[in-house]
């Protein structure tokens, strides 16, 4: 059997908290990993969401961990393709809350993050959360 304990890495990027408005995740730095995987966790929508009213689950990366750009390039992801502005998930209607969504990265940025950007005026909140899943370690075990 194979060993995933020793190579895999996680990392807490958005505490889970309810939430109303636009929130970044921690950058997470793919330094020493062969591959990181970025999952955002969404419960039931405390308001009822629309095109008006909406969460998009974007990805960004950076060389410097400072300056972002949105991640639109097909090669640097494995998922759905982010739209122009790095969105990989709209939840726009009932049926899109209480799941995880997923996308990896593999663009030759040092630095990804996570963004859950709300449209609109979200009163009541939808409870957000974030990990990223850093795998094929240069060196193991990982600590």
């Amino acid at each position: 059997m194979r060993d995933l304990h020793s190579g895999l890495k996680t990392v807490l990027t958005l505490d889970p908290k309810l939430t109303t408005e636009t929130r970044y995740g921690a950058p997470v730095d793919c330094r020493g990993f062969g591959a990181v995987e970025h999952i955002v966790c969404i419960g039931t929508a405390g308001d009822e969401l629309s095109e008006e009213l909406s969460i998009a689950c974007i990805i960004e990366a950076s060389d410097d961990g400072a300056s972002w750009t949105p991640v639109t390039a097909a090669h640097e992801v494995l998922g759905d393709t982010p739209d122009e502005t790095g969105i990989f998930a709209l939840l726009d209607g009932e049926d899109r809350g209480m799941r995880d969504y997923r996308i990896g990265y593999a663009g030759p940025a040092r630095y990804t993050r996570i963004g859950a950007v709300l449209d609109g005026d979200h009163e009541e909140g939808t409870p957000i959360a974030a990990l990223a899943l850093l795998g094929s370690a240069h060196l193991k075990p990982v600590n």
